[in-house]
């Protein structure tokens, strides 16, 4: 099995010759499909075709037994199994990866007959080629988990299916479309997939601080106040002051995480992406907020 497997490895590489200890990547690439075959029982892992998948992915690297190992592996070979259409795999692949995509995003506000309609597109588009001919899942680089990727694919279209655009968003709803999103794809799926519910948890946490603390929060953002401006109104320090915006805003953004998780019932991972969401865009939904006259709605 090994020799197949490492054979087609290395053929995708971009300098098989280079790599000196073959026997550790034979041993790497046995452990992997092992573990996979485990995980996915029942799904067919042919030894060619998940020996060159996986070696494409890392064809380019200096160390590409060292870069395999940053990979998510195991997901790779059944995302492989499926692009050579094992029945098997592609049942694994909906019942495991697309329908629990398609649950988060029902619970996240979207309706449920658009994110059934976005599941459905996306499921159908996967194994359609692009202009150049490549499978739209063998673009699956393998560097973050299939689930975040699938998100990204689905919330999209559930979006564009919704309507919800910059030119549709309602006023309240905090800018979660693509203001400082930039190249991020990471922060592009948390928008497209929690922005309502963030939403929520943002005034809901924001309504928890008291008078002062949104007093210091409205000075510092609407009023445009330096530290050293707060300090003299607050009468102390100006590292105090700083300390205290710092502390503010550190506390509104971890609650709004606690409340979004326990919302969405989140992982520990996720609710660490999340957090990332959340301090992302504290300060321009501070602003809109703020900027209203109140904490919540």
């Amino acid at each position: 099995m090994s020799d197949v497997l490492t054979a087609s490895f290395l053929s995708r590489l971009s300098s098989p010759a280079e790599v000196v200890d073959r026997v550790a990547v034979s041993s790497a690439l046995a452990a992997i499909v092992a573990a996979a075959r485990r995980r996915f029982s029942g799904v067919a892992l042919a030894d060619e075709q998940v020996g060159r998948f996986l070696g494409e992915k890392v064809a380019a690297e200096a160390d590409p037994l060292a870069a395999l190992a940053r990979l998510k592996a195991e997901e790779l070979c059944l995302v492989a199994a499926c692009l050579a259409g094992d029945a098997r795999a592609l049942q694994h692949f909906d019942a495991a990866y697309l329908s629990p995509v398609a649950e988060r995003l029902a619970r996240a506000g979207l309706a449920a007959e658009v994110v059934a309609d976005a599941r459905q597109r996306i499921a159908g588009s996967l194994l359609v080629a692009d202009a150049s001919g490549t499978l739209r899942l063998a673009t699956y680089s393998g560097r973050g988990d299939l689930a975040g990727w699938l998100y990204v694919a689905v919330a999209r279209e559930a979006r564009r299916l919704a309507g919800r655009d910059a030119r549709h968003t309602p006023a309240d709803d905090l800018e979660l479309v693509d203001d400082g999103v930039g190249g991020d794809v990471e922060l592009a799926h948390l928008k497209a997939t929690y922005g309502e519910a963030f939403r929520r948890s943002f005034h809901a946490a924001l309504a928890e601080l008291d008078e002062q603390a949104r007093n210091l929060l409205r000075q510092h953002l609407l009023d445009g106040l330096s530290i050293d401006q707060i300090a003299g109104l607050q009468r102390v320090h100006r590292a105090t002051a700083a300390r205290r915006l710092v502390r503010v805003r550190e506390d509104l953004a971890q609650r709004t995480r606690a409340l979004l998780v326990q919302s969405l019932r989140l992982s520990e991972s996720e609710s660490d992406s999340v957090l990332r969401l959340v301090r992302s865009q504290i300060d321009l939904s501070l602003t809109r907020v703020l900027g209203q006259g109140g904490a919540a709605d």
